[in-house]
């Protein structure tokens, strides 16, 4: 942080003080962005602690800034009662009528500081928080409030809860359904946001609806499960180009073991068309179901989804795997029977199809859908176990008829 920006936040920071501090401690900055600056208070008559954000110095004279702030206060009001949300307690002016908010504080990280330290989530919890940040989606949504900003910096992680709160509606459109003022707020043809998650109406200056927060869902679904975004791209121009021309991709290229469920909720939330991707409460509703056949081996085994079982093409290849195994250990009894060869080629002979048919089985499960899979860690940990247990028995086979 350059000497002059430090300046600037302590000012700012001495300002709050002066001016809230009956009502609030203090207690020190959070963080900065490009508009504003956060800090972490005490809230005196209740002992409770808050986050208080204001316009960094030189940006409260800006217009367009000013008026993101305010309604940012109005959107997060309007649904601040809703758990995933980040509750807005308060919007003031300080008297140089600088606008500030007082928010919930939520003790943890940005999602995407926590994708960067940890990598991508398991499969759970990657679930979850999809959920809560669909779910405070459907309920903006419900109110005519447009995010236009869904991205994993914007999902905080509370630490204590254990779960995900969206924030940030700094950029939201408000629809004119919603009653409240919905003026425009960015000139035609000025891009608001990041590019690695803009749809491609927002990308094209075309009339943003509900719809438009969907597509990014599906991009913030990408990261949490897999870690990566759904494009191979490294600059802002391949972004765009992507987001316009390119199909996202297969989710299950990236990882093996997503659910079938969320791969066909992804795959529909990304659709070039808005008409096509689900609505905010629809995804809420696919989320809250138990999860379908995702689970796999070495991460809780399949319960039974027999349509996920054909997809792999288990029946099939697994069957195959399981008649020749039967077929060696066939001829193997048969030799035994006229040559009379040690018994315990017999032994060792029943083991190895058994190994064969559950190495097929994991093999089918991570490789049997059409296209390249990729291999992972936990496949190549099953091999090494079924390797292992398959050598341990018939070392005690050989051992016992020694």
């Amino acid at each position: 942080m350059s000497e002059p920006e430090t300046e600037s936040i302590d000012r700012r920071f001495e300002q709050l003080r002066h001016h809230l501090g009956d009502e609030f401690e203090i207690l020190r900055s959070l963080g900065k962005g490009a508009t504003a600056v956060v800090y972490l208070a005490r809230e005196r008559a209740l002992g409770r602690l808050v986050a208080i954000k204001v316009l960094r110095q030189g940006k409260a004279e800006d217009a367009t800034v000013r008026r993101r702030f305010e309604r940012e206060a109005r959107a997060a009001a309007s649904i601040s009662e809703h758990p995933d949300v980040v509750a807005v307690h308060r919007y003031g002016r300080l008297p140089d009528d600088t606008p500030y908010l007082v928010m919930r504080y939520v003790k943890g990280r940005t999602m995407e500081e926590r994708l960067q330290a940890e990598g991508r989530l398991p499969l759970d919890h990657a679930r979850q928080v999809l959920l809560s940040v669909a779910s405070a989606l459907a309920a903006a949504h419900e109110q005519g409030i447009v995010h236009r900003d869904v991205r994993p910096g914007n999902v905080l992680w509370d630490d204590d809860a254990q779960r995900g709160y969206l924030t940030d509606f700094g950029i939201a459109a408000v629809l004119a359904t919603s009653g409240m003022d919905s003026s425009r707020i960015t000139q035609t043809g000025q891009m608001v946001g990041d590019p690695r998650y803009l749809s491609p109406e927002q990308l094209q200056d075309k009339d943003l609806t509900e719809q438009s927060d969907i597509y990014g869902l599906g991009i913030l679904g990408y990261e949490l499960f897999t870690g990566e975004g759904p494009y191979q791209a490294r600059s802002n121009a391949d972004y765009i180009r992507a987001h316009l021309t390119q199909e996202p991709r297969a989710i299950q290229d990236l990882r093996a073991d997503v659910p079938a469920d969320v791969a066909d909720l992804l795959k529909r939330c990304m659709s070039k068309e808005p008409n096509h991707r689900p609505r905010a409460a629809d995804v809420v509703r696919i989320l809250q179901q138990p999860a379908g056949g995702g689970a796999v081996v070495g991460e809780g085994l399949p319960g039974g989804e027999v349509q996920e079982l054909i997809k792999r093409r288990v029946p099939q290849l697994v069957g195959t795997a399981t008649a020749v195994g039967a077929g060696f250990f066939g001829l193997v009894v048969a030799g035994w029977e006229v040559w009379e060869y040690p018994r315990v080629y017999v032994g060792l002979a029943g083991v190895f199809a058994v190994a064969m048919v559950l190495a097929a089985f994991v093999g089918t499960w991570y490789h049997g859908e059409e296209g390249r899979q990729k291999s992972t860690a936990v496949e190549w940990l099953l091999y090494a176990a079924i390797a292992v247990v398959w050598l341990g028995v018939s070392a005690y086979l050989v051992l016992v008829a020694a």
